[in-house]
């Protein structure tokens, strides 16, 4: 370490007389003033040499200055003083101040001010401060820091010097004294931190803005440092305070204060009491948290020491004071980390005294969960977890604040585990929480309680857990839920069903649960997973997955709980239906309600419709067979042949019974795209039914004539014909006035037509419309019938039957009944005889066999009341 020099004292007056360097103006203005005398002397005043330190305004040094008397000046009152500049860094580490003391005292008040170099050397131990000095230490290192002045100290070289050496570097490197002065001295308007005074210079000092010392008493201590102070400065033969410095601040205060002293003292004191004194650790913790810099790793440091008083606070207080000092400790160490075994110490600790005062930890968890006090609630959690029996805890966990169950739940494995184990009454309390917490703790619940949910009442708190689950998630539940019921908790499984739907993942939901083996469960999932749609039926038939049996039941319970319009929108691609049909496979009474709802909704074609509604008919049975046979006839009278399709027509006929709309099916059978020889067939099949469904055709005239005439052309074979004629002649029973309508109708169109065929439906359809002509007043309808240019309206009728008969190939049996039946048998027989001669009346009386009675009767009557008469049909010249 080279030394620099500079020796002042009288020679034009008090000046700079050698040097090894020189400084800067205001550095050596310093100096210059400094090394002159430290006040006035008096006359013949002596005083020994004496050392003046401080720092160099610039900081590039410090000052260690000697000064003499110098009594060999001309004047009096002057001095000798070398200054000794250290570099300022090197003056921070020095570790023996006293070695510039000697150096100084060495070279002496004469020799040339020149640089040296003061080697290192070992410390040598200074001689003890006895029996004073006790106010001084409390004034400079434990109370507000203010210049001091000692007076009549006897020691005040060896005090600076001790002092010097014990400071830390930044109290160091600013401290500045001066063992003798006569009067306050100053730097920069600032009185020195200490200066040593004559007790006669007190007069000197009344202005002194500082404490001032008396150096001759020995006082009692008053803080309760003081003696430690004492020992390390005075007392050790290498005085020194850095030892004092546990928190590590002393040495890098650049403010040079005495707090970081006094706090490392309070820190040491604090730590020794923490055995029996647990709120020492909240002291300690305060310190602690004041420490900006090094605040995390003192916190971290302090692990054990917080855990032996959290566990001697458990033991030896009060359990809800122990609650409060917890609360206090955890909130000083904030978010520092604990190494695991303090962490797991103070766990511990809070465990058991949950567990060993259930009613106390209950009484904290409010202010626990208000100040969110995690690490604390996890360890009364598990405390309480343990409590036996678990039963009037978990009552009182019931009353906690909204979002309070939860928050415990999540900070502690324990106690969740605890009470979704067991059904404690807590499970809506926790859905409620749920469903309005924070998305990261409804994650971290989804982490932690999923896997305890397996029961009917865990449904509630299930479904907030799953409120932004994906397909994947979900899939996942399905397989923890079958591995833990098999899927038999309806309720949990709904809760999977109603979020796959909200999530768009239906599909994946669906295709994990179809892999399990088919048992009622898996089907109600599956089911529930499974819409009355085209796409959803395609899946049930086509997935490779499914298993058969569960195929066939879920077609089944589909097509029974569509609607209609749902049913058609499902089955309406003939292919898909096809298929669905050999899924559904016997047609047993186990299908036959759904079998129908497909006859009964879904378009098809005629063939597989007919085919359906006879396969289904064994199976149903009242009015809903009826209904359908009704329907299955519409579809099958227009196709089919051979014996078993009229079979097939009589057994939906009678099937239908009431339901039959007879107005329809006549409308299926002969309508004019249906063959003639069914549309024969079919009318033979009505006439032959039984007289509840062969009255639903009688209920129908008009419509039996609509729809043959509808055909255009008059085409029905002879059984046909008379079938009709039947039917529309037993109408008149049932509906008069549709019969006579259906009459008219009727008449022109078959006597226009001169085939055998034709006479059947006029031996029906002639006297009704013959009778109404003879009325006064002539109905609408039957005014067209005939061309009327006669005002016998009769006439006119009469003279067309003849003719068209005589014309034609009809029967005459036919005709006979026809003039029976309109009660004119005896003019309509002359009119025929009139125009055919005795062949027309032979042919009638060959066939009179053939009309039935009591118009054969009046037939008979007829032509022999003529013959009686006449004697002859012939010749005639009026028509009677």
């Amino acid at each position: 370490m080279i030394v620099e020099q500079q020796l002042h004292g009288y020679r034009h007056g008090h000046e700079l007389l050698s040097a090894s360097t020189r400084l800067p103006p205001r550095d050596q203005d310093l100096v210059d003033r400094l090394s002159d005398v430290a006040g006035p002397l008096g006359p013949g005043e002596r005083f020994a040499p004496y050392l003046t330190c401080y720092p160099l305004p610039s900081g590039s040094h410090y000052v260690m200055a000697r000064t003499w008397q110098d009594l060999a000046a001309p004047r009096a009152g002057c001095v000798r003083t070398r200054s000794l500049l250290v570099p300022m860094a090197a003056w921070r580490k020095l570790e023996d101040p006293a070695a510039l003391a000697r150096a100084a005292t060495e070279a002496g008040p004469t020799n040339k001010a020149e640089r040296f170099e003061l080697n290192p050397m070992p410390p040598t131990p200074l001689p003890p401060v006895e029996g004073t000095g006790i106010e001084l230490l409390e004034a400079l290192f434990l109370e507000e820091r203010v210049p001091i002045a000692v007076f009549g100290s006897t020691s005040a070289e060896m005090i600076s010097l001790r002092l010097l050496t014990a400071v830390w570097p930044s109290r160091r490197q600013r401290f500045t004294l001066s063992t003798f002065c006569n009067s306050p001295r100053t730097i920069s308007r600032q009185s020195f931190d200490l200066v040593f005074a004559p007790m006669e210079a007190r007069s000197r000092f009344s202005d002194w803005k500082g404490r001032r010392v008396d150096g001759r008493k020995s006082s009692a201590a008053r803080h309760r440092w003081s003696a430690e102070i004492v020992d390390r400065v005075f007392r050790a033969p290498r005085p020194g305070l850095l030892g004092l410095d546990v928190l590590g601040e002393m040495a890098g205060d650049e403010h040079g204060t005495e707090e970081a002293l006094r706090i490392s003292l309070l820190w040491e004191e604090l730590s020794r009491k923490v055995d029996v004194e647990p709120h020492a650790a909240l002291g300690l913790l305060d310190i602690a948290n004041t420490r900006t810099a090094r605040r995390a790793n003192l916190v971290e440091d302090l692990g054990p020491v917080v855990a032996k008083a959290a566990n001697v606070a458990v033991g030896a207080m009060a359990p809800g004071e122990a609650w409060r000092f917890l609360q206090v400790l955890i909130a000083k160490l904030q978010d520092a980390r604990l190494k695991l075994s303090a962490a797991k110490t103070i766990r511990s600790s809070t465990i058991a005294l949950a567990r060993s005062h259930p009613d106390a930890a209950v009484e904290a968890l409010p202010i626990l969960l208000a100040e969110k006090h995690d690490f604390l609630l996890g360890g009364l959690g598990a405390g309480l977890a343990r409590v036996e029996p678990f039963g009037p805890v978990a009552r009182s966990l019931g009353g906690l604040e909204h979002g309070g169950l939860l928050r415990l739940l999540l900070s502690s494995i324990e106690i969740a585990d605890r009470v979704l184990e067991n059904d404690f009454g807590l499970d809506n309390a926790l859905a409620s929480d749920l469903a309005d917490c924070a998305k990261d703790d409804l994650d971290a619940a989804r982490g932690r309680f999923v896997r305890h949910l397996f029961a009917a009442r865990h449904a509630p708190v299930l479904r907030p857990l799953l409120d932004h689950a994906g397909a994947e998630e979900l899939v996942g539940e399905v397989a923890r839920l079958h591995s833990a019921n098999g899927l038999g908790e309806r309720s949990l499984d709904n809760v999977i069903v109603e979020r796959a739907r909200q999530a768009g993942a239906i599909a994946a939901v669906r295709g994990a649960v179809a892999v399990y083996p088919p048992t009622p469960a898996v089907y109600a999932m599956v089911r529930g997973l499974v819409d009355p749609t085209a796409a959803d039926v395609r899946w049930i038939l086509d997935d490779p997955g499914l298993v058969d049996g569960l195929r066939k039941a879920l077609l089944v319970d589909l097509v029974d709980d569509a609607t209609k319009d749902q049913l058609r929108l499902m089955l309406g691609d003939a292919g898909l239906l096809r298929k669905a049909l050999d899924v559904v496979g016997e047609f047993d009474r186990s299908v036959a309600k759904t079998l129908a709802r497909i006859v009964e909704d879904v378009p098809m074609e005629p063939a597989l419709f007919l085919d359906l509604v006879l396969r289904l008919l064994p199976s149903l049975k009242g009015r809903r067979a009826a209904e359908l046979a009704a329907r299955g006839l519409e579809a099958g009278l227009g196709s089919g042949a051979g014996a078993s399709r009229d079979a097939t027509i009589a057994t939906l006929l009678e099937t239908a019974g009431k339901e039959l709309n007879g107005a329809r099916a006549l409308r299926a059978g002969l309508m004019a795209g249906v063959p003639l020889e069914l549309a024969s067939r079919n009318l033979v099949l009505f006439d032959r039914s039984s007289p509840v469904v062969r009255n639903r055709f009688l209920k129908e005239p008009q419509a039996l004539a609509d729809t043959i005439v509808g055909r255009h052309f008059f085409d029905l074979t002879q059984k046909g014909s008379e079938a009709a004629a039947r039917l529309l002649w037993d109408s008149d029973s049932v509906d008069h006035r549709g019969f006579l309508r259906g009459a008219a109708a009727l008449l022109p169109f078959v006597m226009r037509d001169r085939g055998r065929s034709a006479s059947a439906i006029i031996s029906a359809a002639f006297p009704p419309v013959y009778q109404g002509l003879q009325r006064d007043r002539l109905p609408d309808f039957l005014s067209y019938v005939f061309p009327f240019f006669d005002w016998d309206r009769c006439r006119v009728a009469r003279h067309e039957l003849a003719d068209r008969y005589l014309r034609s190939e009809w029967r005459p049996a036919d005709v006979a009944l026809a003039a029976a039946r309109a009660g004119d048998a005896g003019r309509i027989l002359r009119q025929i005889a009139k125009r055919g001669g005795k062949d027309a009346i032979a042919a009638i009386e060959k066939q009179l066999d053939a009309v039935p009675e009591p118009w054969r009767h009046q037939v008979r009557n007829a032509i022999r009341d003529a013959e009686a008469n006449d004697g002859s049909w012939f010749g005639i010249s009026s028509d009677f």
